[in-house]
Parts: structure tokens; sequence; C-alpha cells
């Protein structure tokens, strides 16, 4: 293997080991909490988030990723772009403390003041190590970011749980998120091996700047379109109504984050270093593609037959209104991680503006369902979602075909084997399960119903001789998961 596919081996090995560790911690105590407090409580909290999220990207302006995509970075760069976020985020305290009351009275919540008011905190807890974190990605060193998200994971985790227990309802889960932030940031300030020195100059800024305004500029549409369903429906619906939603999205993300979240995360910095490179730039892409097309379409199926019986038995019988939100959700929940792998090709090539172009183009259509969606109620917003999805699909395949120099259809040849055998599979036990037959137990039901689509489709997939998993396995296998967790007893 070459320098660089053993660094990013050994990155992906240590981001799986993270991705799946704090999956793991999250979903358990996911469980506890949801069990312990009432939907609303998840609801008001996300009020409050949406304005945190909202106002979050404007910490690091696109700043990180100009210091990725940039092959010649100095000491000044870092520098100067740690001092400018740590003074934005102050600033970003300081108003949304003094500012907080104009959010309750937006939603007609005044108890949502002070929780506005702590949760601001986050503004200057993260601006001192947005720096770090992108100088980890950029060297591939991800040992670090893993062991700080595992020690987050589990110290907020413990504190919103034990909080809960107490019937200190939403303040459990706002202790849970800056206890699990502070820890986070306190490891990777301590354990990168890069600190800030006192540099700070303009015109290291104004050398990022160029890509990384184009950067901010899509990360803020980004954001903006990702928290205004939960702005919208947090004003139209209750907090209960948007708890439930909360939990239908939640769930979702489990396509991205054991799918897309890291691969992203590591053929960024990887894409970046070999964009010159045409044909290993091209075999990459594939390879990442089919990944995803199996992962993806294996989970969205899976989790699409067995919603109501993970929801119910993990949740409680209270989070039941959650499941059809969650069928509806799961059906878009499939574009996210192909465009993120689309989205990297033409942002390591250095073409913000054609970045950001393509990120209008697709707010529009999705801004038409905000517009629209929501005269048909909440199920009509969610449907209308799968079909802007899939349109802001095809947008991303466009601009990266024209970037990679490929035909559209070198992208959507591969989407479709794979699509095909998800529907035959899904189609086939749902037609079954409305028509034919259902256990009562949801137990029965999960395992019957999961266990035969994992056997079809893993069975048809090998059938038709596709590539995804084959090439996943022979990933994990340079990755070296398990030499590197024997390393790491040997030095214990």
């Amino acid at each position: 293997m070459s320098t660089l596919k053993q660094r990013s081996a050994k990155a992906f090995a240590w981001n799986m080991i993270g991705r799946f560790s704090n999956q793991g911690i999250g979903f358990v105590i996911s469980i506890f909490l949801a069990r312990l407090l009432a939907p609303e409580d998840f609801g008001m909290l996300a009020m409050v988030n949406v304005v945190i999220g909202l106002a979050a990207v404007l910490v690091d302006m696109g700043l990180g990723s100009a210091l990725i995509q940039r092959q010649n970075v100095k000491e000044e760069h870092y520098g100067s772009v740690f001092y400018f976020n740590v003074a934005v985020g102050t600033t970003l305290f300081l108003l949304f403390f003094l500012s907080a009351g104009l959010v309750a009275t937006f939603y007609e919540r005044p108890d949502l003041k002070p929780i506005m008011q702590v949760m601001s905190l986050n503004f200057i807890i993260s601006s001192f190590c947005n720096v770090q974190r992108t100088w980890l990605r950029k060297q591939l060193k991800y040992s670090v970011l893993t062991k700080s998200q595992i020690w987050a994971m589990v110290t907020g985790g413990i504190t919103g749980v034990t909080l809960a227990f107490m019937n200190l309802g939403v303040w459990a889960l706002v202790a849970q998120s800056l206890i699990s932030s502070l820890t986070n940031n306190i490891y990777v300030y301590f354990f990168t091996g890069w600190k800030p020195k006192p540099i700070l100059r303009k015109d290291a800024l104004k050398e990022l700047w160029g890509f990384g305004f184009n950067m901010f500029l899509s990360g803020l549409l980004d954001t903006i379109y990702k928290q205004l369903d939960s702005l919208i429906i947090g004003k139209l619906f209750s907090p209960a109504t948007l708890g439930q939603y909360f939990r239908a999205k939640s769930l979702n993300q489990f396509i991205i984050n054991y799918t897309s979240g890291s691969l992203m995360s590591i053929l960024f910095p990887v894409l970046s270093e070999i964009q010159h490179q045409e044909e290993r730039y091209k075999n990459v892409v594939k390879r990442s593609f089919h990944i995803l097309n199996f992962a993806v379409f294996f989970i969205l199926g899976f989790l699409y037959l067995t919603a109501q019986d993970i929801i119910v038995i993990l949740f409680s019988a209270k989070w039941l209104p959650s499941v059809e939100y969650f069928r509806i959700i799961v059906l878009a929940g499939f574009v996210y991680p192909f465009s993120a792998l689309l989205v990297n090709i033409i942002s390591s090539k250095g073409n913000s503006r054609a970045f950001l172009r393509l990120e209008i183009w697709k707010k529009v259509v999705t801004g038409l369902n905000f517009a629209i969606g929501f005269w048909f109620g909440l199920k009509g917003f969610l449907y209308g979602m799968v079909i802007a999805y899939s349109i802001a699909l095809h947008f991303n395949i466009i601009f990266a075909s024209k970037e990679m120099k490929v035909q559209k259809r070198w992208f959507y040849q591969i989407i479709w084997k794979y699509l095909t055998i998800l529907i035959i599979t899904t189609g086939g036990l749902r037609i079954i399960e409305l028509l034919a037959w259902q256990p009562e137990s949801l137990w029965l039901h999960g395992i019957l119903f999961g266990g035969s689509f994992t056997a079809i489709y893993l069975g048809l997939t090998r059938l038709f001789r596709l590539e995804g998993l084959m090439i996943a396995l022979d990933e994990v296998k340079n990755a070296d998961i398990m030499g590197v967790v024997r390393r790491k007893i040997k030095k214990r």
C-alpha cells in the first residue's frame, strides 16, 4: 500500500471504531432518556437547537474546509483561524445570551429563555478546538478524535441519565449536551499535536477566504435548510409533535452515521491530496460509491421494515406516532450519503464556485417543498421531501460528473443495480406483511422480517456479483482494525 493508502486505511479504521462506539453508547443512552423523559422535553430542546445550529456555522465560516483543501498550509494560517474562531464564538455567546427572550417570544414559550442562555455557552466551548479538529483531519490522525468523542458520549450520557432519573426534564438534555461538548473539546485541546501560537495575520485569513467564503455560504445554506423543518414544526405544532419528529429524524441518522459518516470525513482530505491524479481519483470515487450503495440501501430497507419494532420495543409505546414519520424520512435518507460523496468530489477539486451554485439550485428545490409541503400537513411535507431530495441528488450527479469528466450514467448504473435489489426485497416482504401474515409479537416480527430481508438482500447482492460488499470487506481488511486493537492491548 502507498503511504496515503496506509494513512487513509488507518484513519478509516479509527473512525469506524469511533462511529460504532459512539453510536452504540449513544443509542443505549437515548433509550434511557426516551423512556424517562417526555416527547415534549425533546421538542423544547430541539426548538433551541434550531437557533444554536443556525448560528454555529458562523464560528468557522468555512475556514476549516479551506485549511484542509489548501496544500501549502503554514503555522500562520492555523493560528489566525484559531483566534478568529474564538473571537466569533465569544461574540455569538454574548449575542444569543442577551437575545434569548426573542427566541422565547417567537415560539410563545417563556420557559425557553433560560434554556437558550445556557445552551449558548456551546459557542465559546467549541470555538477553542475547531482548528485542532481540522488539523487532525488534515493529518488523518483520527485516533484522538475517536477517543474524545467516546469520552464525551460517556460523560454526557451519564450526566443526562442521572438528571433524568431526578425528574429534571429538559434540563437533563441541556446538561448532557454541555458536558459532552466540554469533555470533547478539553480532550482534543490537550491531546492534539498542534497548539495555537500568538499569530494573527489578516493576510493569512484572506488567502483562505477565497475558497472558505464560498464553502461558508454553501454550509450556511445547508444548515438553514437542515434546521428549517424543526423551526417551522416547532412554530406550527406542539413541542410534543416536534419531539416525535425529532425521534424519527434522529433514528434516520443511523443511515448517515453508519454509511457515509466515516467515509466522507476521510474522503475529502484524501481526494484533495490526489485531485490531479485522474485515474486514481476515479478509482477511489468508484469504490467509495459502491460501498455507499451497498450499505445505504441495506440499512434503508432494514429500518423501513422493522421501524415499529425498533421504536416501540426500545423507546416504549409513547413514541408510536413517530413510526410513520420515520418510514417516510428513511425513504429520503438514502440521498444524503450519496450527496455527501458527490459534493466532496467538487470541493476536493477546489471548485468552490460550482459548489455554491449547486447548493443554490438544491435549496431552490427544497425551498419549494417548505413553501408548499406544510399546506398538506406534516406528512405532506415529508413526502415532498422525498421528491425534493431525489431531484437534488440528480443535480449533485450533474455537477460531479462534470468535475470528473464522466457521463452521468457512470453514477446511475451503480445506483440502479442496488436500488433494484432493494425494491424487490423490501417490496416483496412488505406485501407479505400487509396482505398475508404478520405476527402479533414485535420481537418475532423484527426477527423474521429483519432476518429475511438481510438474507435475501445479501444473497441477491452475491448472486448478481455486485462489488459493494467485497470492496467494503477489502477496505476493512486493509485497515487492519483488529491489528489496531491488538496493538492497543499490548501497550497496556
